[in-house]
């Protein structure tokens, strides 16, 4: 009876080399330094871009800037605050801002309010002074592309209604500038 027990009895693999690999596999990556590993590494770029000496034209494109004139104050529910939580939803209220004031510089043109932007954005989008070559359609012409730069401060709230205005006056090619620093007063 015994070579019919040993045929029937259960094969398990032994599972002790696959522990000891998986350790020093953990000990492997926490000791590793990976931007030591990363500048090691090989990277096949393509040669077709950045090695050309070909020159690039530089693109006409119109500048819209957004400064803070007042940054405004939160107003909240009632009775609530900053550090108050919405026990419907589980995050920090919303806030609406009192007395929060925005102008713009359209070009070297100062605005003072968003409708104002929107007239002077379709006024230059109807000129025909404001159409650059296109690069797609040989001979072809298209309007110039426009930057919005948001100057410390500004919401996101300021430059979607400013990208929105410049999007109804006709401007397909919509950039957004950044790296202007952190808001005074902020490190």
């Amino acid at each position: 009876m015994s070579a019919i027990e040993d045929a029937q009895e259960e094969v398990k693999p032994d599972m002790t080399p696959m522990i000891d690999v998986v350790f020093l596999m953990i000990i492997f990556f926490i000791c590793i330094d990976f931007k030591v590993l990363e500048s090691k590494l090989p990277a096949y770029l393509p040669k077709d871009k950045g090695s050309q000496n070909t020159k690039v034209e530089p693109q006409e494109q119109l500048s819209i800037k957004i400064y803070v004139d007042n940054k405004g104050t939160p107003t909240y529910p009632d009775g609530a605050n900053a550090n108050s939580i919405n026990p419907n939803t589980n995050r920090p209220y919303r806030f609406v801002l009192k007395d929060h004031r925005i102008r713009w510089e359209v070009g070297p043109k100062p605005i003072a309010d968003l409708k104002a932007v929107k007239d002077e954005l379709t006024k230059i989008a109807l000129d025909p002074a404001s159409q650059v070559k296109d690069e797609t359609a040989p001979g072809g012409k298209k309007l110039m592309s426009c930057v919005i730069e948001a100057y410390p401060g500004t919401f996101y709230d300021d430059v979607a209604k400013t990208a929105d205005a410049a999007n109804d006056a006709g401007f397909k090619e919509i950039n957004f500038g950044g790296g202007l620093g952190p808001a005074p007063g902020k490190k």
